[in-house]
């Protein structure tokens, strides 16, 4: 195994170790980022957000691993009310840092690679995955709890990665749910309305 080979075993595969993509593993990461920065510098929101977090992510992993979105439109209209109770929840405890941890998740979003490694082979991925996982790296170091339990969250991640990167393979990751769940609905309603007029 070479030294690259080595490095993308500590950050990521280009592709994601499905060859699917790594944008479920940056949500992911995000979300992780986010609780340990809310038990680091806002203790007092640790319970909430983290509560918050856990529900969102089960939500998204929930409605894509069961395909509620062929079930009927009433699974979609409830994926969206329950995360917008989320986030005024969250708004309610501390609206800046609700906004701060969202536009966390929303700049991970962005910075994944995906769209451009899996169709023009885009040479800087090993780059993306690099300063996200520095940043992980660097914020899970820096926690104010014994060095074994930062070295733990750290590594459990790292192991939990391939697993995080085989829900993109079974089309689980956030932006393909939100996606289906919007495409539901606004079907539903276009349905309704051609059926209105006939």
């Amino acid at each position: 195994m070479n030294f690259l080979n080595i490095y993308r075993n500590i950050v990521g595969y280009e592709y994601g170790w499905s060859g699917e993509g790594n944008e479920q593993w940056y949500y992911s990461l995000a979300l992780i980022i986010n609780i340990m920065l809310t038990w680091w510098l806002k203790p007092e929101l640790g319970i909430v957000f983290t509560v918050a977090a856990v529900i969102h992510y089960v939500t998204v992993c929930v409605y894509g691993c069961a395909m509620l979105s062929d079930f009927g439109i009433w699974y979609s209209i409830s994926y969206y009310a329950i995360h917008t109770l989320i986030f005024m929840v969250c708004c309610i405890f501390n609206w800046q840092w609700a906004l701060l941890t969202s536009l966390i998740v929303i700049v991970a979003y962005f910075i994944t690679p995906d769209k451009y490694v899996l169709y023009n082979n885009y040479p800087f991925a090993l780059l993306h995955h690099t300063i996200i996982f520095i940043t992980f790296v660097v914020i899970a170091l820096n926690l104010p709890i014994s060095l074994w339990i930062r070295i733990m969250i750290i590594v459990i991640c790292m192991i939990l990665h391939p697993l995080i990167d085989c829900l993109e393979d079974e089309c689980i990751n956030f932006s393909e749910v939100t996606y289906e769940s919007f495409g539901r609905i606004v079907q539903t309603l276009k349905d309704h309305t051609v059926s209105k007029n006939f």
